[in-house]
């Protein structure tokens, strides 16, 4: 390639072309790209610099902004937490506390209706009893009438039914 190099500066004639001493000539363009980089980009450089800058100090300070937002909304959650598990052991007491009044009434009422139905199955017995024995009563007076009026029959004849009639009649006064 060093060659095609000394090749182009040959025909060219001594004129203007493309030099063979690399570091010379690297150096040269060098001092000129920076001395026209400060001349004329030096501004320009520091403007895109200064804006970058700026724009890197604006997302830092957006994003602190946003750090605080974010840490007031743990804490908001952390507070909110911490009185919805307030919320929810009060519940609960409320709940066990009304649990237990209601078993206790539930009881309660159980046992007052375990009381009436005791006191209506005495009453039902008591009234079952009565009727039961105003039936035997009724059934035994009809079995002693039948039975009298057996022995009556049985016993009673002509005669005696005479002596009877006018015993009565005599006492009734005549």
């Amino acid at each position: 390639m060093i060659n095609l190099f000394y090749l182009a500066v040959e025909e060219a004639g001594g004129g203007f072309g493309i030099s063979s001493d690399i570091l010379g000539s690297n150096l040269i363009n060098l001092v000129i790209v920076i001395g026209l980089l400060v001349v004329y980009g030096g501004k320009f450089v520091g403007n895109i610099l200064t804006e970058r800058r700026n724009r890197i100090a604006e997302e830092i300070k957006e994003a602190e902004e946003r750090a605080k937002t974010a840490a007031k909304a743990l804490a908001e959650a952390k507070e909110n937490l911490s009185q919805a598990q307030a919320k929810a052991k009060q519940i609960k007491v409320d709940a066990e506390a009304t649990a237990k009044t209601t078993r206790e009434q539930i009881l309660a009422q159980g046992e007052k209706e375990i009381e009436r139905m005791k006191a209506t199955a005495v009453q039902e017995l008591d009234s079952e009893r009565a009727r039961v024995v105003a039936e035997l009563k009724r059934t035994i007076a009809v079995l002693a009438l039948q039975k009298a009026e057996q022995e009556l029959q049985d016993r009673l004849n002509d005669d005696i039914q005479g002596k009877l009639i006018s015993r009565a009649v005599e006492q009734l006064g005549g």
